[in-house]
């Protein structure tokens, strides 16, 4: 029983040679004809609709799911520009592929027992152990997506998200089914059989001031804090500058300075992103939001952000329970590139030591990440987090 980890990537400037050659290098390095599955992950540079009909052909009409990032993450490296594959063979592991369309024009919760139940019904038998999924980042609830798939995989089932995007243009982004390129939409990939896998999440953002409370609150929308309209909390700190926060999207101030919000029982700060500022001061934000919580302005550094990448790294082989890992899976924050930079890479370095330095390593930079996070019962429930590092060990 053997299970080969092939990865390519190019960032060649023709978009069919680009994926062509990110293709054909995934299949070298699986070292195997067969290839069980396959994950595609594109920059916005590429358009999907000339890269697919290549990376099919290539990599033989596999099992095939992916999406628009804001960044590349390789063991070698952090690219802001190109076309990955990871291909995977196993005779251990069981594939199942799902997917849904149009999430912003019917039930979001809906959307996600769809999720769940196609990518059940292409698994197959019982022995499922892990999800992951790759959804429209800019969708204003991703909460209630996760709640529709836990109707289908159980609350307390493994899942990992991860939400598709562009670089900080907020305009656009795409997800990828087989031969199909989709907007607005959400893909998935069921893992069973003979597999481990450890999860380990952290952020390493920091709350300003002193906490205000949340008085009201409507699901994903705070209307008032400290008795204010909600937005007073920003304009407070940024004056004049939070001006520029009423507009459709907030752009990257408003996602460098998320909201935390302080859960009982929990280690770590509850982070939202907020996404929209309505006229009446409302701040609409990517998940759902309690109310009679104290709230922060949160803020993060380059060595906290590092801090957390070591802490998820050694949380995901804790959990793997002294299996070896075969694959390193990364979900990050693209707020989190934005901040470290050109140091981004030195995340990956210290991930990798603690792993070792052959384990193959693929990722990418998100808008919104879901994974599951302990409790005070020492349940693992997986919920959304914004601003986060989400790391995946696979053996």
């Amino acid at each position: 029983m053997v299970t080969h980890i092939g990865i390519g990537f190019s960032r060649d400037a023709n978009a069919e040679n680009a994926a062509k050659e990110a293709a054909l290098q995934s299949k070298a390095d699986l070292q195997d004809g067969r290839i069980d599955f396959a994950l595609i992950l594109s920059t916005m540079h590429y358009a999907p609709q000339r890269t697919l009909p290549v990376l099919n052909q290539v990599l033989n009409q596999t099992r095939m799911i992916g999406c628009s990032t804001a960044g590349i993450i390789l063991s070698t490296s952090i690219e802001t520009r190109g076309i990955a594959v990871l291909a995977i063979h196993s005779d251990d592991i069981q594939f199942g592929i799902g997917s849904v369309k149009d999430i912003h024009t019917q039930d979001v919760r809906s959307s996600g027992v769809i999720l769940g139940k196609n990518s059940v019904t292409d698994f197959g038998n019982p022995g499922r152990q892990f999800f992951i999924f790759f959804v429209d980042g800019f969708l204003k609830n991703n909460s209630l997506f996760l709640r529709g798939l836990q109707e289908v995989l159980g609350n307390v089932f493994p899942i990992v998200g991860a939400g598709s995007c562009d670089d900080f243009h907020f305009s656009n982004s795409f997800q990828i089914f087989r031969n199909k390129v989709l907007e607005h939409s959400a893909t998935g990939l069921l893992l069973g059989g003979h597999v481990n896998v450890g999860i380990g999440a952290q952020h390493g953002w920091r709350p300003l001031g002193k906490p205000r409370v949340i008085d009201k609150a409507d699901g994903n929308v705070i209307i008032t804090i400290d008795g204010k309209k909600a937005s007073s909390l920003y304009e407070e700190y940024f004056d004049k500058e939070a001006e520029n926060l009423r507009s459709a999207r907030l752009g990257q101030m408003a996602i460098l300075y998320p909201l935390g919000i302080k859960i009982a029982g929990e280690s770590e700060y509850l982070l939202r992103n907020a996404v929209e500022i309505l006229e009446d001061g409302s701040i609409v934000c990517q998940g759902d939001v309690p109310e009679g919580h104290d709230v922060h302005i949160m803020i993060g550094n380059k060595d906290s952000c590092k801090q957390a990448a070591v802490g998820a790294a050694l949380e995901a082989k804790k959990n793997l329970k002294g299996a070896l890992p075969r694959l390193i899976i990364i979900i990050e924050s693209m707020a989190r590139l934005k901040l470290l930079g050109r140091i981004a890479f030195e995340e990956v370095k210290r991930i990798k030591e603690i792993f070792g330095l052959t384990v193959p390593v693929i990722g990418m930079y998100s808008d919104g990440e879901i994974c599951p996070f302990q409790s005070i019962e020492s349940i693992k429930r997986p919920l959304l987090q914004n601003e986060s590092i989400v790391i995946v060990a696979i053996s």
